[in-house]
């Protein structure tokens, strides 16, 4: 059960870089593809890893890895299109939620993975502890076409994940991972094919940037060391649903995290913190915990 232990510390890093991301995120999303364009970009760093053990493979399965990186560029798109016209208390537990699901389906048409009674027990608990311990009650009009970009950005994500697993069961972890990652980057130059998006990156990188620092760098390196190695035991457990499911844990960590800050930081808190939240998180909690128990009692 080592892809346990480093999917947990995985999903903690990625709670760090999400309330670093909150802290210094101070506008609206106004162009998605600019998001999308800027992580996509920074997946070449990827290239680092070179050294370390990468290998040609056959065409075909450098092709399937680098359709799962631009694959993965859109479903960011989707992403923040779907949070840019709605609020994330509202999108970010639907995603949740349908997310595992999707990858659940698609892992067991294409990769043929089978799991038994206990672990769809424990999926389907973790999963609803997930959507509890992330829903919040929206304060303005949920709008229609944000939901449809959320299940988009879903099905892409599922689909991304999916064929990673493909890759990693048919080359090294290093090799597939710089192949999608090569790939990711290859869905950004397509989405820079739009003009509106090149001067929208222009404009972004003229603009004035705080002194943010060292905190940046610490949420960028945190966000990016949680995917590694989120892609890392999917490339090494046997089910990437599974894997996936244990996203709830982050939530848990945020929750602990935004806790343990909001006394100095109140504006972390989306949720005033009356007696029916702190069951609801309570309760949720309990939900991903005893999913866990049931998964490896």
């Amino acid at each position: 059960m080592n892809w346990l232990i480093i999917t947990v510390f995985a999903y903690f890093l990625n709670a760090i870089a999400v309330v670093i991301d909150k802290f210094l995120l101070s506008k609206r999303i106004s162009n998605p593809a600019v998001y999308a364009i800027f992580i996509s970009t920074l997946s070449l760093l990827s290239l680092i890893l070179i050294p370390f053990g990468f290998h040609l493979y056959s065409p075909g399965q450098i092709l399937i890895a680098l359709m799962a990186g631009v694959i993965f560029t859109f479903a960011l798109f989707y992403m923040f299109k779907a949070l840019g016209q709605n609020e994330a208390s509202s999108i970010t537990p639907f995603m949740g939620g349908l997310q595992p699901i999707f990858v659940f389906i698609l892992a067991l048409m294409f990769l043929n993975e089978k799991l038994t009674l206990q672990q769809i027990i424990a999926f389907g608990v973790i999963i609803m502890g997930t959507v509890l311990i992330s829903w919040q009650k929206s304060s303005k009009t949920n709008k229609k076409s944000a939901y449809l970009f959320a299940i988009i950005s879903t099905l892409l994500f599922a689909a991304s994940y999916t064929i990673n697993k493909y890759s990693f069961v048919n080359q090294d972890f290093i090799s597939g991972f710089v192949w999608t990652r090569i790939g990711a980057f290859l869905g950004a130059l397509i989405l820079l094919l739009s003009a509106k998006n090149r001067y929208d990156i222009k404009s972004e990188l003229k603009q004035p940037k705080k002194q943010t620092g060292s905190l940046f760098i610490v949420g960028q390196v945190a966000g990016a060391l949680s995917f590694i190695l989120i892609n890392y035991t999917i490339s090494i457990s046997s089910s990437v649903a599974l894997v996936n499911s244990l996203q709830g844990l982050q939530y848990i960590f945020l929750l602990i995290i935004v806790f343990s800050l909001s006394w100095k930081f109140p504006k972390l808190l989306e949720e005033k913190l009356t007696w029916p939240v702190i069951t609801k998180k309570i309760i949720a909690t309990i939900l991903i915990i005893g999913g866990l128990f049931i998964l490896f009692i």
